[in-house]
């Protein structure tokens, strides 16, 4: 029982950027050849994939609400968790999936973001392409949900 906990009560450095869209400068992004489908997985998380010969090629969570965005007063929605398999990294699928869940976001909400390590320079290009726009570099240290030590800039 220990064992399954003791990785949660390590304290963990976070080095994150925010970035965020408003429909304000939401700009549709080129349609590509692959369907874009939704499952909720609960109240607070929705997944977001492409699929291929029952291969997930891409996944990309929308969160309604996400503890980290407390730091600058928000709650949400976040996009976040996104991943996309080898052989179709380079494709504009990423910033294709994140720019499609911004787009339904924006219809019932007035902003949308997504979160991304400060080191994942694919990731950051991918998320510029979808046209997200930087809010703030988040620098902290969290303990189970608590974030102390809160440092945040305006850029990178």
């Amino acid at each position: 029982m220990i064992k399954k906990i003791k990785p949660y009560l390590k304290i963990k450095k976070i080095d994150v950027l925010l970035y965020y869209m408003t429909p304000d400068f939401f700009v549709q992004f080129p349609s590509l050849d692959f369907k874009i489908e939704m499952e909720k997985i609960n109240d607070n998380k929705s997944k977001y994939f492409i699929r291929i010969n029952n291969v997930y090629v891409h996944k990309s969570f929308l969160f309604k609400k996400l503890n980290l965005l407390a730091i600058i007063n928000k709650k949400g929605p976040a996009i976040g968790e996104c991943s996309t398999i080898n052989e179709y990294k380079g494709k504009s699928i990423y910033p294709f999936v994140i720019n499609y869940i911004a787009r339904d976001v924006l219809k019932i909400s007035k902003e949308v973001f997504i979160v991304v390590n400060t080191d994942n320079t694919s990731s950051i290009r991918g998320i510029e392409k979808a046209g997200f726009k930087l809010h703030k570099r988040v620098q902290a240290k969290r303990f189970l949900w608590f974030y102390y030590n809160v440092k945040l800039n305006n850029s990178q």
